[in-house]
């Protein structure tokens, strides 16, 4: 402050033109203020208006400042806290400035207007009694001018005092500044002719004799609530005639709570009242049951006394609705039946039963249970009858108007008026949205569900009022077909889960949704039980709340009495709308299988304890989250009689299982042959025929509804209910189970098969290989027997391109996925599945489990047929990768022996017809050109020219060996090798050459024991039966060896080339059964990823592990 004074003085003292000081001072000003330009500047606070009330009784909440300011001493906090007015002696006026000024009246005596803009006396001024009387006592003579003067005053004072007598003089109250008039009488400040009355100030009239005064509004006469009411002359309150009672007075007198807060102030006749069998406490009681309560119990039964809806519309509803005198009382009454889910010990289903039992008049329409006068709650035609009905002619399309189902609603408030018939759209559906996408559920064929979670205290504290609603379908056609000049409307019936009867619950069989009533054993039960209702409502957040009186209010900080919380909230949790198609009769000219059964709507409600209901924020994810926000769903099904479909399905069936005997016998007998009968076999065959045959059924059955549906330009078949069913679920599961068996089994075997590569290579004269022995001195290995003078290094070359080739495929997982999910998720190819009749439509939607296992199977085989395609060709034109190999073998001089059976394996000769092969790169060409000047023998077992083989191959051979060749090459293998196998560390050097002569004595055995016996045998061409069934030729094991030319390379069935078609399956199976599990085709492909890659993974390294074993190569050279 001292630096702003002495700049300040510094100016003044410069300044020497006004002017410029003043420039001179605003800049310092300006200067100054930007040092701090938030100084003195109050932050806008989160602050609601009740919380003015803290800071003192005179803070109010500006609504232009949005926040608390505090009000002037002549001002009075006004009564919603929002703003400062004058007191209520006072007048208000503004200024030219906006300026609000308080003018008080209570100084000269008077009051303020009802306007609040002029101050007015409160009856006639003080000297209108004294001019009256001074004009009336005058007299004496007068010139002619003053006496027509005083006769003018005298006429005047004449009407005022017959005026005056006709009108009540208003007064001051006692102890305010009030005023006040006698009883049924109203104030006003105007005249008869509706000028503002200032000389006569205010007064009272006196209002009809059926209404009465408010205490709150004295210048209003308000008109009694009902007709049969006049005004009490004593308390000036509205009473009935003799003869009736006030709903109000009774109710409220009965259990002692306020007359406002109970009736509807509705004159009954007192007889009819007494006629009445339940009191006010029972009549007053609504009852949940199976109630949601806190930590997610549930509360068998849960009674609110003093219930809302009721206290206020029972009694007057169950009187006036007495022979249907009253139709708007017996819709009220009928919504209290509604809240209470019509169970009839409620006292307003009782008692609306009770009116309509035993009437002898015609139903109306024609519908049994719709009594003339009486809303239509019940049915009282057996359910068989009603849902079996074919009084509905409205034929349906997949195009055109008649592909949507066109619904209407009756719409009734809670006090039972009829709101209006409203055309169906999203009003059944508790979530929102876009309303096109909510109303898909009207296109014919359309399974659709849509599933939100709801804000339950939104539903308790933003929610209207409820609705009722009664459901009606448009029918636009006669029994013959022909369009109707005005459409009909025929009842849809609602059947409720939660219907009690006495303590049971026959619609509980409904919480199945995929239960088809009159449909198998289970249905045809259900079809016979269930109750069916008319009436409905999507939420209760009245039914739970008691009603309001000084006893259970409170009082909030503006004034305002706050309503207590429900005790109890209902919601429709579920509902499902179904459409069955009828079955053509054939006996008529027109298609029953094109029209409808009643529509069916089934509901759920869900019923929570009030109390909780979180009302704070919660956060995502925590269990207050998921106790607020429920999870509600609309579904609709659409369907008709499957029984032919189930019939032809179990033929089918029945035929597979055949099938799947046949094939596994043929299997087994044709494995008899080749060895004996192994439990590893049985459980290839067996499981490979169930799966494989189970697949292609699935693969049928799925194709079926998917172009019998997808493609159907008519409407014929219709998608099942259950989806996916559970048959579904049990075969796929089978089917998943039984393929991963079989591959896992397939795979074990291929890791223990029995393998050796056979080193054709001879020694080299004058070469030496020097051994280290024992004792550190180099001796010549021809001079150490078992140890040839011949490298190693062919033998380690083709164990690692074995090795390799033991994870490879045909088709790559990888590429796979991938273009699988280019086609689903990215081309939105997925939604070909969905539950609609229209294979254009690729919007979002619930898909049909079964149409989706064709789907993602067609597209998966497209996916693979590309790939096969592109291999068979680049096979053809580049290379194959087993021919790649047994070309290999021929240039490395080894050949490869396997044994998958006992008597059953493949040979690949790799016997070359050079003298060597391991020779240097000079060499080696040099042997290539002499074979293609035909200067050597032909390549092959039998070295026959092409000509004679007539395109069959003479270096890859099926083989069947004798019972001797199979035991001395197992004796062989144990006799050298007792422990079997290659120690996983050979630092040992006896081990390495134990390992060693074990690989030459066991090579020698091949080349000279086993290859040139089998040389010399009798080379055959497979027959069809062993190319088809894999019957092998002749007696096994044979007498002497028997080799069969193979052009196919079967030696791949130990690889997975040779087992490609199982795994294609298995990758899809296993990708349908994780989209089944999650409906996400991206979890699906990264799940089938990690199994496949993990199953590659385990091949390779117990099949290495297996190599090393059985070939006698060291595992660490294989890499």
């Amino acid at each position: 402050m001292a630096a702003k004074a002495v700049r300040s003085m510094g100016c003044k003292s410069i300044c020497t033109s006004g002017l410029v000081c003043s420039l001179l001072l605003l800049f310092i000003s300006a200067a100054l203020a930007q040092e701090n330009p938030l100084a003195g500047i109050e932050p806008l606070r989160d602050i609601q208006p009740m919380d003015c009330a803290d800071l003192g009784d005179d803070f109010v909440f500006s609504l232009y400042s949005l926040s608390c300011y505090q009000c002037p001493e002549d001002l009075v906090i006004s009564e919603d806290r929002l703003r400062c007015v004058c007191p209520a002696s006072s007048v208000t006026s503004y200024n030219a400035e906006g300026t609000l000024s308080c003018s008080s009246c209570a100084i000269q005596g008077e009051v303020v207007s009802e306007d609040g803009r002029s101050c007015i006396w409160c009856g006639p001024k003080p000297e209108i009694s004294g001019s009256a009387n001074s004009v009336s006592g005058s007299g004496g003579q007068s010139d002619p001018a003053s006496g027509e003067r005083r006769s003018d005053e005298a006429s005047e004072a004449a009407v005022q005092q017959r005026r005056m007598a006709a009108i009540q003089i208003a007064s001051v109250q006692e102890g305010s500044e009030r005023c006040v008039c006698p009883v049924g009488h109203v104030l006003t400040d105007y005249n008869s002719s509706g000028v503002f009355d200032s000389f006569y100030g205010k007064h009272c009239l006196m209002c009809p004799f059926n209404s009465y005064v408010d205490n709150s509004d004295p210048y209003t006469c308000i008109r009694c609530p009902d007709p049969l009411m006049h005004r009490d002359a004593t308390s000036g309150r509205c009473v009935c005639a003799d003869g009736y009672v006030e709903d109000s007075v009774q109710i409220a007198s009965t259990i002692q709570v306020d007359e406002a807060s109970v009736g509807q102030r509705v004159c009954l006749e007192l007889t009819r009242v007494r006629e009445v069998a339940f009191s006010v406490p029972q009549y007053g009681k609504q009852t949940y049951f199976d109630v949601l309560d806190a930590g997610g119990a549930r509360t068998e039964e849960r009674e609110v006394d003093r219930s809302e809806p009721h206290m206020l519309f029972f009694l007057e509803a169950a009187v006036r609705c007495r022979g249907g005198r009253r139709t708007e009382s017996c819709h009220a009454l009928a919504n209290l039946c509604t809240l209470n889910l019509f169970d009839m010990s409620s006292p307003a289903c009782s008692v609306l039963s009770s009116y309509t039992r035993g009437q002898v008049v015609d139903n109306v329409h024609d519908y049994q249970g719709w009594h003339l006068r009486y809303p239509w709650l019940w049915y009282e035609d057996t359910p068989r009858n009603v849902l079996l009905d074919t009084g509905l002619n409205r034929p349906v399309a997949l195009s055109g108007p008649n592909s949507f189902i066109n619904m209407t609603l009756s719409v009734y408030s809670l006090d039972g008026t009829l709101v209006g018939m409203r055309p169906l759209t999203t009003q059944l559906l508790l979530c929102k949205g876009d309303d096109r996408e909510l109303q898909r559920y009207r296109r014919f064929g359309s399974n659709v569900r849509v599933e939100c979670d709801v804000d339950v205290l939104a539903i308790m504290r933003d929610f209207s009022e409820p609705h009722f609603y009664e459901l009606w379908i448009v029918d636009s056609h006669d029994s013959d077909g022909n369009i109707l000049e005005t459409p009909t409307l025929y009842p849809v019936p609602v059947m409720i889960i939660n219907y009690r009867d006495d303590g049971d619950t026959p619609n509980r069989v409904l919480k199945d949704s995929n239960l088809e009533l009159g449909v198998g054993s289970k249905g045809e039960l259900a079809m016979d039980q269930v109750v069916l209702h008319r009436r409905f409502f999507l939420y209760d957040n009245i039914g739970g709340r008691i009603v309001a009186d000084s006893a259970n209010t409170q009082t909030g900080p503006d004034g305002q009495r706050i309503r207590p919380d429900l005790e109890v909230v209902r919601w429709a949790k579920a509902m499902q709308l179904r459409i069955a198609l009828q079955s053509n009769q054939g006996d008529t000219p027109v298609d029953e299988s094109l029209r409808m059964y009643p529509p069916q709507l089934i509901i759920e409600y869900e019923q929570m304890v009030g109390s909780t209901v979180p009302t704070r924020e919660v956060e995502g994810g925590s269990e207050e989250e998921k106790l607020r926000y429920q999870k509600v769903s609309f579904r609709s099904t659409y369907t008709r009689d499957s029984t032919f479909y189930w019939y032809i399905t179990m033929v089918l069936f029945v035929v597979l299982a055949v099938l799947i005997v046949v094939q596994f016998f043929v299997k087994a007998a044709v494995h008899n042959q080749t060895s004996s009968l192994k439990p590893l076999e049985i459980g290839i065959d067996l499981l490979g025929c169930i799966a494989n045959f189970f697949f292609v059924f699935l693969l049928g059955m799925s194709g079926y509804w998917f172009i019998f549906f997808k493609l159907q330009t008519s409407v014929k078949v219709l998608i099942l209910t259950q989806d996916p069913h559970k048959d579904y679920i049990v075969l796929v599961s089978i089917t998943v189970v039984c393929k991963v068996l079989q591959v896992a089994l397939l795979v074990y075997k291929q890791c223990t098969v029995r393998i050796f590569f056979i080193d054709w290579e001879k020694e080299k004269e004058g070469r030496n290989l020097d051994l280290e022995d024992g004792n550190n001195e180099n001796q010549d290995s021809k001079d150490k027997p078992g140890h040839p003078n011949v490298s190693v290094w062919r033998s380690i070359l083709i164990a690692n391109e074995w090795c390799e080739m033991q994870g490879e495929r045909h088709t790559d997982v990888d590429f796979t996925l991938m273009f699988l999910l280019l086609f689903l998720a990215g081309l939105n190819y997925q939604n070909l599945a969905t539950a609609q009749p229209d294979e254009r439509n690729l919007e979002d939607g619930p898909p049909s489990m079964h149409m989706r296992f064709f789907v993602i199977s067609m597209w998966y085989f497209t996916v693979v047929v590309m790939q096969l395609g592109w291999r068979l060709f680049s096979y053809r034109f580049q290379s194959d990768p087993l021919d790649q190999f047994v070309d290999l073998c021929q240039l490395s001089n080894i050949s490869t022996w396997i044994l998958d059976r006992d008597f059953h394996g493949f040979y690949i000769h790799g016997r070359s017809v050079h003298p060597h092969t391991d020779v240097n790169m000079f060499q080696m060409q040099t042997n290539l050109k002499d074979e293609s000047d035909a200067k050597r023998p032909n390549r092959g077992l039998t070295q026959k020219p092409m000509a004679d083989l007539q395109g069959y191959t003479d270096l890859v051979f099926e083989v069947y060996i004798t019972d001797a060749i199979k035991k001395e090459y197992s004796s062989q293998f144990k006799k050298m090798l007792p422990h079997g196998g290659v120690p996983s560390h050979q630092n040992d050097q006896k081990a390495a050459e134990a390992v060693s002569k074990a690989h030459h004595t066991i090579n020698e055995f091949l080349m000279n024991d086993v290859i040139d016996t089998i040389s010399s045998a009798n080379v055959q061409i497979p027959t069809f039966a062993h190319n088809v069934l894999g019957v092998p030729p002749g007696r096994v094991p044979p007498e002497q060896p028997v080799l069969l030319r193979d052009n196919k390379n079967l030696f791949a069935r130990v690889l997975f080339y040779g087992i490609e078609g199982d795994l294609i399956i298995l990758d899809l199976l296993v990708f349908i059964v994780w989209d089944l599990i999650f409906v996400d085709v991206f979890i699906a492909a990264l799940l089938t990823y990690v199994l496949a890659h993990g199953l590659m993974e385990l091949r390779c390294k117990f099949g290495t592990s297996n190599v090393a074993r059985k070939t006698l190569v060291d595992e660490r050279f294989l890499i």
